[in-house]
């Protein structure tokens, strides 16, 4: 499991064996999840569309991050996101200019240069708010930004 206390503290080689780890068992995740869901009548099919129905299943099923059904389910949300925009897994060692998702497996590669989607943050918000339609809103905002339009705000001098 991936837990955000641990990680800082953890060196590249643990991290990315870690991750390796994580790759090599990410369809018996996503497989898991997928047989446990369909038992309670949960069908996810690795749609975009089936995003609220993940959603719907971390409600029932009271999933918290200290459960493996947390890593079950920032995995399916990262291989929807990495099929769907044809993004690649990656391990985030950047402490400088990313240090939130440092050791963390995140999406690069689907949306503008430099953007790192990191599912376990996604999912963890989920967790905490249950802000309906959180998944959908956090990937739109990243693969279809909206513009701001700068000019209704003062110029400094």
């Amino acid at each position: 499991l991936f837990n955000v206390t641990s990680m800082q503290n953890l060196d590249s080689g643990i991290l990315e064996e870690k991750f390796e780890n994580f790759l090599f068992n990410i369809d018996d995740y996503i497989e898991s999840l997928q047989l446990t869901a369909e038992q309670k009548g949960i069908c996810l099919d690795m749609s975009l569309g089936s995003l609220y129905s993940l959603e719907k299943y971390i409600v029932q099923n009271n999933v918290s991050v200290d459960s493996d059904d947390y890593n079950d389910c920032s995995a399916y949300l990262g291989e929807v996101v990495r099929k769907e925009f044809q993004g690649e897994w990656v391990c985030n060692l950047n402490k400088k200019d990313n240090s939130l998702y440092y050791g963390f497996p995140v999406i690069t590669g689907h949306a503008m240069s430099g953007v790192l989607f990191s599912p376990f943050h996604v999912v963890k918000a989920f967790i905490l708010r249950k802000r309906k339609n959180l998944f959908i809103t956090a990937i739109k905002s990243q693969v279809d930004p909206v513009k701001i339009d700068w000019s209704k705000f003062p110029i400094e001098e």
